[in-house]
């Protein structure tokens, strides 16, 4: 194969191992709202509770644990509720919806007729827009929202972020910003000082650019920035501060979201630390910042039950990492890599890409056949990978020393792969089936994870065999092509022998 037409198919080659690694390992988000995110292949795959799996369901979230809430929006709720309520709200006429899923009230969201109005519709939309605001901000892995019967928002959170719950409960609050200050730690005893009151009163946005997370050597804090009339508003009202201490509240839709005392008068943009971390602080900073530049004057939003789907990632926490079993896996597998590939490369120079070629479409060929046979991810079935691997290296390391013996005695390159090939397929193939057998005995007889065992053997020695044997050897075919010199692309050398004289 000519230099052009080998450098084509290799092109070709790649990727197609660049999507299918895509499609099995990396998450990403898609979608212009940016709550939402492609789950890899392999997330999708059973694990045992070692490998912090757990079954999916109707209800399930993001693998790995997750919380979830659902919204409604005022005037709407659930069967479940009306059902519990039906007797002390009986004075309410309620209309049922999505066959029966939920319940509006009559009046206050259809209007008194039995569909709902549109200037629901219009609020309802513009709370979603806020919502999507919101959790798009958080760009975590995880993080989703479903609009579900029409009118209620299921909102998802992973167990990994920190305050996945104080989140919900944040960011269910729409409506004005306020800042309220007085003497007392009780903000319903605290009179407002922005946005000012009166005929002439502006929107908040007026003396509030916005608000932002920060962090500075560890420490996670909120940043609300004034303008110059708030300022002038906030430094009013804290003049006596030094004197007395007063408290700040920063409201959203008549909710706390901020709570400080102020023992100084303020002649700058606040910026509020304390036990916040970086999650929490993103949280605070991104329910008030989206509450400024909303337009609409929005009702809040109520919240169903918490639940929580458990991803039994049990381990060592170090930081934002959890050092588990299937971590360690992936450290582990991560370090065998290198070194395979370091391995083959000193070894058999640019011939070595071959071999990670086919490894590298061997791995999420595997993950594939995990999904959909399916094979539960346990130690059994990594074991099972790891040996499939080992034979997969192993038996292309044969194939490419019995081509070297053949070159190193005179022949040509193609003469010598051809002959290496041929003396080696048959022990490969051999070795290949005896296994395959082998496991599939295991798996008929063996039970629980000696079975998974079998079961997950017998397909990796399949696709080990597949790929060493016409995988690598095709590779070895297109990639020999790139090069003038084949015996110095394989790092092959010719025996040097000795003239009788």
């Amino acid at each position: 194969m000519g230099r052009i037409k080998s450098a084509i198919v290799l092109t070709l080659i790649t990727l197609i191992i660049a999507v299918l690694c895509v499609v099995c390992f990396v998450p990403f988000p898609w979608g212009s709202d940016g709550i939402h995110y492609f789950n890899p292949i392999i997330n999708w795959a059973d694990r045992t509770s070692d490998f912090g799996g757990y079954q999916y369901g109707e209800e399930a979230g993001y693998l790995g644990g997750s919380y979830s809430v659902v919204f409604y929006p005022e005037g709407v709720v659930s069967a479940k509720e009306y059902r519990d309520n039906s007797e002390t709200e009986s004075e309410k006429e309620y209309v049922a919806y999505s066959n029966g899923a939920i319940y509006l009230d009559k009046e206050e969201v259809c209007g008194g007729g039995t569909e709902p109005t549109e200037e629901f519709k219009t609020a309802f939309a513009a709370q979603l827009d806020c919502l999507k605001e919101r959790f798009s901000r958080l760009h975590a892995e995880g993080v989703s929202l479903e609009v579900r019967d029409g009118y209620t928002v299921r909102a998802t959170l992973p167990s990994s972020m920190d305050a996945s719950v104080a989140a919900f409960l944040y960011f269910s609050y729409m409506g004005d910003v306020t800042v309220l200050y007085g003497t007392s730690s009780d903000a319903a005893s605290a009179s407002q000082v922005i946005p000012e009151t009166g005929k002439d009163a502006k929107p908040a946005s007026e003396y509030i650019k916005g608000a932002s997370m920060r962090s500075n050597m560890g420490t996670a804090f909120v940043e609300i920035d004034f303008t110059d009339a708030g300022l002038d508003l906030l430094s009013s009202a804290t003049s006596g501060a030094a004197d007395s201490t007063g408290y700040l509240f920063l409201q959203v839709g008549g909710e706390t979201v901020v709570n400080l005392s102020v023992s100084e008068q303020i002649h700058d943009n606040l910026y509020i630390s304390g036990s916040y971390t970086n999650d929490s602080a993103k949280i605070v900073a991104y329910t008030i910042d989206t509450a400024l530049s909303s337009e609409a004057e929005l009702p809040a939003l109520s919240m169903g039950e918490l639940h929580h789907v458990d991803g039994n990632f049990e381990g060592l926490t170090l930081g934002s990492f959890t050092l588990n079993a299937l971590n360690i896996f992936y450290i582990a597998f991560g370090i065998l890599f290198v070194a395979m590939a370091v391995f083959f490369l000193i070894r058999y120079g640019r011939l070595g890409f071959a071999n990670i070629l086919s490894y590298l479409l061997f791995l999420p060929l595997m993950v594939l056949i995990y999904w959909a046979v399916p094979i539960t991810v346990g130690a059994g079935s990594i074991a099972a990978f790891a040996i499939s691997s080992v034979l997969l290296c192993v038996s292309n390391a044969v194939a490419y020393e019995a081509a070297r013996k053949e070159y190193a005695v005179g022949k040509t390159i193609t003469s010598s792969v051809k002959t290496g090939y041929k003396k080696t397929f048959w022990h490969i193939f051999d070795l290949h089936i005896v296994l395959v057998i082998v496991a599939l005995l295991v798996y008929l007889i063996a039970i629980t994870e000696l079975s998974l065992f079998g079961l997950a053997l017998t397909f990796g020695v399949a696709l080990s065999g597949i790929c060493s044997l016409l995988v690598n050897r095709f590779l070895w075919f297109v990639t020999m092509g790139l090069s003038k010199n084949p015996g110095k692309f394989c790092h092959y050398k010719r025996e040097e022998v000795e003239d009788d004289d």
